[in-house]
């Protein structure tokens, strides 16, 4: 969809804006609740913003939102709320394009009940206020056959449409394993029924070769969590995005039988899907990103659910015609009703957690450290330019975090991944050389990890040990005499 179209379709703008407002009141405006690669490509422009030297470097290349951010970074720099509003708007677009999308089908009634549902789902205000990768590959799927059309329509041999096209699967591909699903979407579609011969070769040449470059300069997608169980990501629909410890069981329920709704909407409506750039990417992507099955892959599979099942209850309701408007319509505005409330109360919770600052285990850890690390600076500064503590609070601090970015982003110091374990603890130690502190989640890949730093307890301080992980300072070396 051209930024035209959504101009001149005043009528959804108007219905978007007090969205955006209801939305832009829940967001936090503080450095908590972020995804890591959303962190990841925030740090990064605000360090090419700035023109500084930044650890973010040593995180990894990071996803196309690096690019998105980077405006951010000179106007904005160190503001996290604007990351956010552009992530929102980014969401806003996406609903836009996905209504514009079914009501081109002569589905006006199901795109403006699955545009709704999707707009005030929890989940889709977590992913705006954590800056998800969802709302910006729900906006690369609703525009892929707009895309299509217009590069058909396009008399040039090779012109900007193309290349849009081309950068749109670098783009998907850099964010999630999901994102797959458009260029294989696309690759296949001019394959074997190309829109325009003129550019079949460039397509069928241009994407492999773009999907494997962009791959190989991520190396793969290092942020994902492989072969994860779907049921809690799938729960978040309903339960939101700040739910404290691990789901209840009503929650898992909900989220198997969501799941299992969306396979059987797949399954009935695989053809029609397939049978369009946009529908097929929905599917394709529900699909691959089970392998890595976070709250991202859940609103692609709510997204899927909604713009696939919808449809397909409207015509089957048709054999109801004729015996009124309460029998054909009466019993789905109630299912309507109910689950509108449900994603009311659970907003109104999350808006009260976020008031309340109430934080996720792996966010509370961040904090406090944090909060612990602004303490000792201040102590630092108050201790007069010759103190000892002002000469500690100008040394550069520098943490090893299983949350890099996120911990960089929230204590304003320098974050590095944690090192691999390694065969005993001294040589565990030489690997620690220059770092600070410690922030090591309570996740079974770093047992190995605790058990070298539990061994070195006279060179370690155990600063803090909370739900969500420890928080350890490494004693300085002492000289030697």
């Amino acid at each position: 969809m051209s930024l035209r179209a959504l101009i001149r379709d005043w009528r959804g703008i108007l219905v978007l804006l007090p969205w955006a407002v209801l939305v832009s009141i829940a967001l936090r405006t503080d450095a908590y609740g972020l995804t890591e690669e959303g962190a990841k490509a925030l740090l990064l422009a605000w360090s090419i913003g700035d023109a500084v030297a930044s650890a973010a470097f040593t995180l990894g290349a990071p996803d196309i939102r690096v690019i998105l951010f980077l405006p951010l970074g000179f106007l904005w720099p160190g503001q996290v709320i604007a990351a956010k509003v552009l992530t929102l708007l980014a969401m806003a677009g996406a609903g836009m394009a996905l209504y514009r999308w079914r009501a081109r089908e002569t589905q006006e009634e199901a795109a403006l009940l699955a545009t709704g549902l999707l707009l005030i789902a929890p989940l889709t205000i977590d992913a705006v206020n954590s800056l998800s990768a969802a709302p910006f590959l729900l906006a690369i799927a609703a525009a892929a056959t707009s895309l299509n059309r217009k590069l058909a329509a396009d008399k040039g041999a090779l012109g900007g449409w193309f290349f849009a096209q081309i950068l749109a699967c670098a783009a998907a591909v850099s964010m999630h394993p999901a994102g797959l699903a458009y260029p294989v979407m696309l690759f296949f579609l001019w394959w074997r029924t190309a829109p325009d011969q003129r550019h079949r070769e460039y397509f069928l040449i241009g994407i492999p070769l773009i999907v494997v470059l962009v791959i190989a300069m991520r190396l793969g997608w290092s942020g994902a969590l492989w072969l994860q169980n779907p049921l809690p990501s799938a729960a978040a629909i309903f339960s939101g995005g700040r739910a404290d410890g691990p789901p209840s069981n009503a929650a898992l329920v909900g989220g198997f039988a969501l799941i299992a709704a969306t396979a059987a909407v797949a399954w009935h409506e695989h053809r029609r899907l397939l049978a369009d750039l946009t529908g097929g990417t929905l599917l394709l992507g529900a699909i691959f990103g089970a392998i890595a099955a976070d709250r991202s892959w859940a609103l692609l599979l709510f997204a899927l659910l909604l713009y696939g099942g919808i449809p397909w209850l409207l015509r089957a309701l048709q054999t109801l015609a004729g015996h009124g408007i309460l029998v054909q319509r009466g019993w789905l505005w109630v299912i309507l009703f109910l689950i509108c409330t449900l994603f009311m109360r659970t907003n109104k919770s999350d808006f009260e957690a976020s008031r309340d600052n109430r934080l996720a285990a792996d966010d509370q850890l961040i904090r406090d450290f944090a909060e612990g690390l602004n303490s000792l600076r201040a102590a630092g500064g108050a201790g007069g330019a010759g103190g000892a503590g002002a000469e500690q609070a100008a040394k550069p601090i520098v943490v090893a975090s299983s949350w890099p970015a996120r911990t960089s982003i929230a204590c304003r110091c320098d974050g590095l991944p944690l090192p691999p374990a390694a065969s005993d603890p001294p040589s565990q130690l030489a690997m620690m050389r220059g770092v600070s502190y410690v922030i090591l989640a309570d996740v079974a890949d770093n047992r190995a990890l605790g058990f070298n730093f539990a061994q070195l307890g006279p060179q370690i301080d155990v600063l803090a040990r909370e739900p969500g992980g420890v928080i350890l300072r490494l004693k300085p070396a002492r000289a030697a005499l």
